[in-house]
């Protein structure tokens, strides 16, 4: 069987709400970079790799009155944010030991997907696939196929974790097996349950 992991809220924390905090910024301009941002077009825009954080700004502060100041920022706190969890790293490294071929496919901005690629653990993937790479998100079923293609990879062989489930069912409408990731006990040891090696 093959791992393919999804990184943000799976692999390193994704927490909007969190990231809005540690801007320390008054709560009506939070709230203007929750809606004009994180909950905005503009932000799967980011994920397409159709845009860049610098028009993103450019946008957001010709039509609020939000600072560039403000937006870089936040940007920079974002990656701030991703912090590792360390029981899927742990597991990913269990998972490269017992090879266990790994794979990414995760929906991510270039600038975030560059940061996090200094990362030891990425060196332990095979095929790292990134939304903003291909100009596809998921759960477009063609960013799915295309790793399967591109890897030469069987669906009934590929346990994908990510936590949307729009996402694991687009997975599972392909053939492939989906563990829809909550960071619970019960969800590592449903993706342990898929690979017999690991103890």
């Amino acid at each position: 069987m093959i791992a393919l992991w999804d990184l943000g809220n799976v692999v390193v924390q994704w927490n909007p709400d969190k990231i809005l905090q540690m801007t320390n910024l008054p709560a009506e301009r939070t709230k203007l970079l929750r809606s004009h941002l994180f909950e905005s077009e503009l932000w799967l825009d980011l994920d397409r790799g159709i845009t860049d954080e610098k028009a993103v700004a450019a946008e957001i502060v010709a039509s609020t009155e939000l600072r560039e100041s403000e937006l870089f920022d936040c940007f920079d706190i974002v990656r701030q944010s991703l912090i590792d969890f360390p029981q899927s790293v742990g597991l990913i490294r269990e998972m490269h030991k017992t090879n266990i071929p790994l794979y990414v496919l995760s929906n991510m901005s270039l600038a975030n997907a560059q940061f996090l690629r200094s990362r030891s653990y990425f060196d332990l993937f095979t095929g790292i696939v990134i939304s903003a790479e291909e100009k596809l998100i998921k759960p477009d079923a063609e960013l799915f196929k295309r790793v399967l293609q591109r890897y030469d990879l069987s669906p009934k062989d590929v346990v994908f974790i990510d936590d949307s489930l729009p996402n694991i069912e687009a997975a599972i409408s392909l053939g492939i097996h989906g563990v829809h990731f909550k960071g619970t006990d019960q969800c590592y040891a449903r993706v342990r349950s898929y690979f017999s090696d690991l103890t």
